[in-house]
């Protein structure tokens, strides 16, 4: 893999386990103030903390590979490179979500835009 894939490949995955730590603390903070959420509401912050967990494990692994496989390797190959940028959209698109959740609960309704 050239050069610049390479570099391509590590960004998509930093930016992956990055977002899905900042999700993963989220959910986990949200399932230990429980005594403020249903118990449905539990089970799915339970889950999508799992996910979450999945998804940082996963980019981690695929960042550890990238520096040991060889360049023909398919974790090097530019069509699996282009398929990691899925996880990347479904975590950044969470954490824009929980992001916009926060900043919300911070501003007067006043002041908001």
């Amino acid at each position: 893999m050239p050069s610049s894939w390479r570099t391509a490949a590590i960004s998509v995955d930093a930016l992956t386990a990055a977002c899905a730590a900042l999700n993963l603390t989220y959910f986990l903070y949200r399932a230990a103030r429980r005594r403020d959420e249903t118990a449905p509401r539990v089970v799915a912050v339970f889950a999508l903390a799992l996910i979450s967990l999945g998804a940082l494990g996963e980019s981690l692994f695929f960042l550890a590979s990238l520096t040991v496989l060889p360049a023909g390797s398919p974790p090097g190959a530019l069509p699996w490179a282009l398929v990691r940028a899925l996880p990347l959209a479904g975590t950044a698109f969470v954490s824009i979500l929980i992001l916009r959740r926060l900043f919300a609960a911070s501003w007067p309704e006043d002041t908001r835009p």
